[in-house]
């Protein structure tokens, strides 16, 4: 029984005759006739049979019309959706993101993207920038972000900006009086801070050398946000990525670290597939998001709300 023939069973098991699914589907009655028996010749056995004059579902029919019931449901969604995709106003967009470009960056991003596609379900996973890079490679997830790069076979890696790395500290702390901070200015105050064998790590450690200074962790993190519970505990300062700027923490402030580190947001797709047409829009979106950070770092006081 092809899809054709399928319909037409279907509407005629629920109509009750032949004539009622005739008008259902918009043809004659010799047409559901027609399609009926070649239905029946291909199945090997009788759908309907009669009785006193009139055509009556079979055994064999009614056991198949719970299957019919589902696969025309799924039939009907399907279109559906195929219709709201041609439109430009429904499917799917699965990524995965690290640290905070998972939590503040691309959350920002998805709330201008759904402004202009509302239907548009979205599948975000927060991971390592490595487990990040592997579910790309793997097909799992349409692309991935992350704040620090990473290589694998068949990955498409590039950088959709470089924001600084800002100082982050409890309101009302001295580090906050001064326009901006430095590892000599940190070596003051207990350091929250990243193992020197992760790449925010390095980063950190290449600018305290450069300083003449060695760094001291006081706290040991492994995420930007971890790190920054840990400041609005008045557990000590931060080095911390420019994002955590938007995830509402109240009584955080921040200066901007110098010397100037900066973190590549890499973008990381599969090779032998190009994005999809709204991938590359809540692609868009992220850029424009970084854009407009960059532009409000010139406006440094509280890491509350998005200022």
């Amino acid at each position: 029984m092809n899809a054709r023939q399928l319909e037409i069973f279907h509407a005629v098991m629920r109509s009750g005759t032949l004539t009622g699914a005739a008008a259902f589907l918009g043809i004659s009655q010799p047409a559901v006739s027609k399609a009926m028996q070649l239905a029946e010749r291909k199945l090997g056995f009788r759908l309907m049979r009669p009785i006193k004059g009139r055509l009556y579902p079979t055994p064999e029919a009614e056991r198949l019309l719970p299957d019919a019931d589902r696969i025309m449901r799924d039939l009907s969604a399907f279109r559906r959706l195929t219709g709201e995709v041609r439109a430009g106003g429904a499917g799917l967009v699965r990524v995965a993101a690290s640290s905070t470009s998972a939590t503040a960056l691309l959350p920002m991003a998805i709330e201008r993207f759904r402004k202009t596609h509302p239907a548009v379900r979205i599948s975000s996973h927060l991971l390592t920038a490595r487990e990040v890079a592997a579910a790309v490679a793997a097909g799992e997830v349409d692309f991935g972000l992350a704040l620090s790069p990473v290589q694998l076979p068949g990955l498409s890696v590039r950088s959709l900006g470089a924001p600084e790395m800002i100082c982050i500290a409890p309101q009302g702390h001295p580090l906050l009086e001064r326009p901006n901070v430095t590892p000599t200015d940190l070596a003051q105050h207990p350091l929250i801070s990243f193992g020197a064998e992760t790449y925010f790590g390095q980063l950190l450690d290449q600018a305290f050398e450069g300083a003449g200074r060695k760094r001291e962790t006081t706290l040991q993190v492994t995420m930007s946000v971890v790190a920054a519970c840990h400041v609005q505990q008045g557990a000590g300062v931060a080095v911390v990525d420019t994002f955590i700027r938007h995830l509402g923490l109240a009584g955080l402030g921040w200066r901007p670290f110098r010397p100037t580190i900066r973190l590549p947001v890499t973008l990381m797709t599969e090779e032998r597939h190009p994005l999809s047409r709204l991938s590359a829009e809540l692609v868009q979106a992220v850029q424009k998001v970084l854009d407009e950070d960059q532009q409000s770092l010139a406006r440094p006081r509280s890491v509350q709300g998005r200022a």
